[in-house]
């Protein structure tokens, strides 16, 4: 194997709506736990997504990094490589949002401060997984501001997209030879019926988006641009500021779930379903790399590799993962990593964290929750033996 190996906690802060938070760290107890990252290190991965976000490292504009700093430092100490996220499914402090125009510049600052806190750190995910974030808070309504209409989403993720750039400038110039890592989740879609074929098409195109926009690919003359310009009203200069700032990703890492693949359509009643595609097919994510490769042309891997089963099925989906991009390094293409996901469980995801029903996945390790130690699972060892197999390549 000549790629890394990921472990990582599930670290999603998010504001579900204008008052109320889902705070994973603090609800699967990995936040109190110390000693959670010994038991990484017990793993002989090589490096963890890890979170210093922006909601609890400054809350009303004042950094606290006493745990940041803590447990970064702890890394470095077990020779584990944090990649730093600083938004994850997050919108800020609540005295901002993804839609604030000023959203980018702020979310840039605090990048850079956090940067000149710990300028040994190498690897940084300003925003995880921008689209989806924008998606499930400006189309679907889900998460604040609660938003259901195309304007709302193409303000969100150009946002998104212009304050990723600025962060890894302020970055860069406290940490010089940053490197910086986008996370996305890995779609794909079918068309069932040709009165959707049009919005599938759309989708399709639109899986790309937060990452070319960063490329700086959201020219005239780009599938999208005149969807961002006419329907989403964004400004041109804006679309053109940001391609000013683009900077392609050194890394992808994509996020592929048996939902991540949908299929749709009309029913006999002519009602229109949006369902997992597995219900009507067999599916993979190779097809999705290779495609995502051949467009994007750039170093890319699995971030975030979890499935909601027991550890019998957790450790068969890691390990079809683990081959699938063993397939793909034998075919020359530039897998750099898989990330074992939800180090410490995961608790009301089957809702998007829109419900509080205190429905638990374990991960790695077994869920914990606050007050209580995680233990050992199948998935635990299965991490151990690919991470003592890995020699990653130097490229």
């Amino acid at each position: 194997m000549n790629f890394e190996i990921w472990a990582s906690p599930e670290p999603t802060v998010a504001r579900i709506d204008a008052t109320s938070v889902r705070d994973q760290l603090a609800e699967t107890g990995h936040e109190a736990r110390d000693a959670d990252l010994d038991l990484l290190a017990g793993l002989g991965v090589h490096a963890t997504r890890y979170p210093v976000l922006w909601e609890k490292t400054a809350p009303a504009g004042e950094l606290r990094l006493a745990w940041a700093a803590r447990r970064l430092e702890r890394l470095r100490a077990l020779g584990i490589a944090p990649v730093v996220t600083l938004l994850h499914h997050g919108s800020g402090p609540f005295s901002t949002s993804l839609v604030d125009p000023e959203f980018p510049e702020r979310f840039a600052a605090y990048a850079g401060a956090v940067a000149a806190a710990f300028p040994w750190v190498r690897r940084w995910t300003p925003i995880n997984e921008p689209l989806t974030t924008a998606r499930f808070a400006t189309l679907y309504g889900l998460w604040y501001p609660n938003a259901a209409d195309d304007r709302a989403f193409g303000t969100a993720i150009v946002n998104e997209a212009l304050a990723t750039l600025l962060a890894m400038e302020a970055i860069e110039r406290e940490a010089p030879g940053s490197q910086f890592v986008i996370t996305e989740d890995l779609q794909a879609f079918d068309a069932h019926d040709s009165a959707v074929e049009t919005y599938v098409a759309h989708k399709r195109e639109r899986s790309f988006l937060s990452i070319e926009l960063v490329m700086g690919r959201l020219v005239p003359g780009h599938a999208l641009y005149a969807y961002l310009v006419e329907r989403c009203g964004i400004a041109p200069a804006v679309l053109a500021r940001v391609a000013r700032h683009a900077r392609p990703p050194d890394l992808v890492g994509w996020n592929y779930y048996p939902n991540s693949e949908r299929a749709l359509g009309l029913d006999a009643s002519g009602a229109t379903y949006n369902v997992p595609a597995r219900e009507r097919r067999a599916i993979s994510p190779l097809p999705l790399l290779r495609r995502a490769h051949a467009r994007l042309g750039l170093p890319f891997g699995l971030s975030e590799v979890h499935v909601n089963a027991d550890e019998r099925g957790r450790v068969a989906w890691l390990d079809a993962r683990v081959r699938d991009l063993e397939t793909l390094a034998a075919e020359e293409l530039p897998v750099r990593m898989l990330g074992a996901w939800a180090a410490f469980g995961l608790v009301d995801w089957d809702s998007l964290l829109v419900r509080r029903e205190n429905f638990v996945e374990d991960g790695i390790f077994t869920f914990a929750g606050p007050g209580a130690t995680p233990q050992p699972t199948a998935v635990s060892a299965a991490v151990a033996r690919y991470a003592s197999l890995a020699v990653p390549s130097s490229s």
